[in-house]
């Protein structure tokens, strides 16, 4: 009868063991569960802030192109309204004195 009841409380020892090693695997993979979610939670915060940010502090090179072929033109324009002028100012400092 006692080796009964010792083969008894062996398998009951090894099943506690067994319970308690599987509860051990199940914890440890739930916390690198939740750590790997937060990773992923941490990227995708860094992607949307990198989204919000992005089209304030670069230009592509499209729109840099543009922009100075359209400051370009604004210049040559002024360039050519104050020869323009210069030259009626000419004519007419010039043209009082002969």
């Amino acid at each position: 009868m006692t080796d009964w009841i010792t083969l008894f409380a062996s398998l009951i020892t090894l099943a506690g063991l067994n319970l308690g090693a599987l509860r051990w695997l199940l914890d440890r993979h739930e916390r690198e569960q939740r750590r790997d979610l937060q990773k992923i939670e941490n990227v995708a915060r860094e992607v949307a802030d990198l989204r919000a940010t992005l089209p304030i502090e670069y230009v592509r090179r499209e729109d840099w192109i543009r922009f100075g072929a359209t400051l370009d033109a604004k210049l040559d324009a002024l360039r050519e309204e104050l020869r323009d002028e210069l030259a009626e100012l000419k004519r007419e400092t010039y043209g009082h004195r002969d």
